[in-house]
């Protein structure tokens, strides 16, 4: 898995240690398939408050026949380092038109795509809030080390 896709999808397993993080996970079964346009395709499962990720193609008909389990994501690579290096806030990403979610009709008979995609931005930004809580709880512990 290229290092960009699998700094970002550690990001979103950052999430589920966070305290409203498994709730949020568990509030929908998705597979998100991500189509980078410069870089290689990966997928991101998540079921049960679980995620699980690969690189390639996760299998699943996003477009017609698993439409109400799959939705695709089209961005960058570059997009996704933005995000993980917190220079980049990825709903701002999708007004810049540098994120796209597919399909864009209901997730399923009773939940909005909408719905899919601001879940997932709350993952995104669970995942960044636990990364940083931990790097300042390290960085504070190593300001008394030795002292």
């Amino acid at each position: 898995m290229e290092k960009t896709a699998r700094l970002f999808c550690e990001l979103l397993v950052q999430a589920l240690e966070h305290p409203e993080g498994a709730a949020t996970a568990r509030a929908f079964d998705r597979t998100l398939q991500f189509d980078l346009s410069d870089g290689a395709s990966f997928y991101v499962e998540i079921k049960n408050g679980k995620i699980r990720y690969a690189q390639g193609d996760s299998g699943l008909d996003w477009k017609y026949r698993d439409w109400k389990r799959a939705s695709c994501v089209h961005t960058s690579s570059r997009l996704l380092e933005g995000v993980v290096s917190g220079k980049r806030i990825i709903s701002d990403a999708f007004f810049d038109h540098a994120i796209g979610f597919a399909p864009r009709r209901l997730a399923d008979p009773e939940t909005s795509a909408g719905a899919i995609v601001a879940w997932f931005y709350t993952l995104v930004r669970l995942g960044l809030e636990e990364a940083q809580k931990k790097a300042w709880e390290r960085h504070r512990a190593s300001l008394f080390e030795g002292k």
